[in-house]
């Protein structure tokens, strides 16, 4: 077979060089032999650095990518498979599986295929009734895999211990959780609202430079999963949970806060005005919400006016758009700093 010999000193120039001109053979893999390396080629060029000869041996074939469409192919037809959701939300072994009611007869024979498909994967289930309630808990439904609903989540460093039906926690938020932890300066006191199992106040202190953060939940048992999490990350020295309902707790507190920080978007503005009392001034708070893109800078000047109302102004520092609610509504941060 016909091939381009390099030194390994020189390989990936010579690759990149070859995959520049179209001439790799990306059916087979690379052969290393005595400090150089053989790679296949489909015509004979000139390569700078290389000598192009023709091989006695054969290439080993490069693996077949298996996905998810080669696994059901002959069980979905390709109606069924364009039906598919292409983004499936994975809480630490657990993937939590969207089937369109279209597919609900096929549901099984999916997640067996999708715990095939990942390996680092233990358990499949379906949600089977969305976020409600005053704790925002769902319901789902084991699929395939072992019966557990209890994972360990890693996320930004930190090690997460939750149950997907006792306490709310978003894989998906774990980008917009770092950013906020990026933007702690050292020496800060941080407060979290509405905790859960803690992933916020654990992924800031993991990855800031914070003095303090606080962290306050009503959900009895993700408060619980809280405590159990600053054990195992060891960061009983930086963070505290309370249980109960914030308008409570936090009148109880004697700190302001450098930061505060609201992730629930369906209802955080009815606490913007506890949150403007305990803030210092210069203090940022991070408001979450739920908007239609189209109207988020309209809302933007809306939160703006209800703090003038309260009494407090504030400059708008970012509007950050960090999840997909729906096709047009956006789950959005105002990064809202107090003057």
């Amino acid at each position: 077979m016909l091939a381009a010999f390099t030194q390994l000193k020189n390989a990936e120039r010579v690759r990149n060089y070859l995959i520049a001109r179209q001439v790799i053979n990306l059916k087979f893999q690379p052969v290393k032999d005595l400090g150089g390396i053989y790679f296949p080629i489909i015509q004979n060029i000139n390569v700078p650095d290389a000598e192009v000869v023709e091989t006695k041996f054969s290439f080993p074939f490069k693996p077949e990518t298996i996905t998810i469409d080669n696994l059901l192919a002959n069980k979905l037809t390709t109606p069924e498979l364009a039906l598919l959701p292409r983004s499936q939300e994975i809480v630490g072994k657990i993937m939590i599986l969207e089937v369109p009611e279209e597919l609900g007869d096929k549901e099984k024979i999916i997640a067996d295929s999708y715990l095939k498909l990942n390996p680092q994967i233990s358990t499949v289930v379906k949600k089977t009734k969305m976020h409600s309630g005053v704790y925002r808990t769902r319901a789902v439904k084991i699929l395939a895999g072992k019966k557990t609903k209890e994972t360990v989540h890693l996320e930004n460093g930190v090690k997460i211990k939750l149950h997907l039906e006792k306490t709310y926690f978003s894989a998906r938020s774990g980008n917009e959780r770092l950013r906020i932890a990026k933007l702690v300066k050292k020496g800060e006191i941080v407060l979290v609202m509405f905790s859960g199992a803690g992933p916020f106040p654990l992924v800031i202190a993991k990855n800031s430079p914070a003095k303090k953060v606080l962290g306050i939940e009503i959900n009895p048992f993700a408060h619980q999963y809280s405590l159990n999490n600053l054990e195992l990350n060891k960061l009983k020295d930086r963070v505290i949970f309370y249980p109960g309902e914030v308008r409570k707790v936090i009148p109880k507190l004697k700190s302001k806060f450098n930061r505060i920080v609201m992730p629930l978007p369906k209802s955080s503005e009815e606490y913007l005005d506890l949150a403007l009392k305990k803030i210092k001034p210069g203090g940022v708070i991070h408001l979450y919400l739920f908007l239609e893109k189209s109207k988020i800078v309209q809302n933007a000047k809306r939160i703006k006016e209800l703090c003038l109302k309260y009494g407090y102004g504030v400059k708008i520092l970012r509007k950050v758009k960090c999840g997909q609610y729906s096709p047009s509504v956006y789950r959005v941060c105002l990064d809202l700093k107090v003057e």
